[in-house]
């Protein structure tokens, strides 16, 4: 491949790498989102247990690397926002 069409190339790998790299960010924000009322982890809960069925899986990273240099399984990521909201709750209620 020369000239033009490695120029296109190029340009077209440049716009998919800045697209999936936008589309991890907005995964990420979705992951760490913690649901502030039941119902709302509820909601959760709901839209990801089909994210972990045995068909017509999507495509889930193996784990979610965060910018501290920390790490976890999806499922993990999902629990652990879970998890938080509900003890921010319990807090909040004062029942911890």
């Amino acid at each position: 491949m020369q000239g033009e069409k490695l120029k296109e190339y190029k340009r077209l790998g440049a716009l998919a790498d800045a697209a999936y790299d936008a589309m991890e960010d907005v995964g990420l924000d979705l992951i760490n989102t913690r649901p502030t009322t039941v119902a709302g982890i509820l909601a959760l809960c709901q839209y990801i247990a089909p994210l972990f069925g045995e068909t017509e899986q999507p495509n889930l990273p193996q784990y979610i690397a965060y910018d501290d240099g920390t790490d976890a399984y999806t499922a993990e990521a999902f629990a652990y926002v879970i998890s938080r909201s509900i003890e921010n709750m319990m807090k909040a209620e004062g029942t911890v």
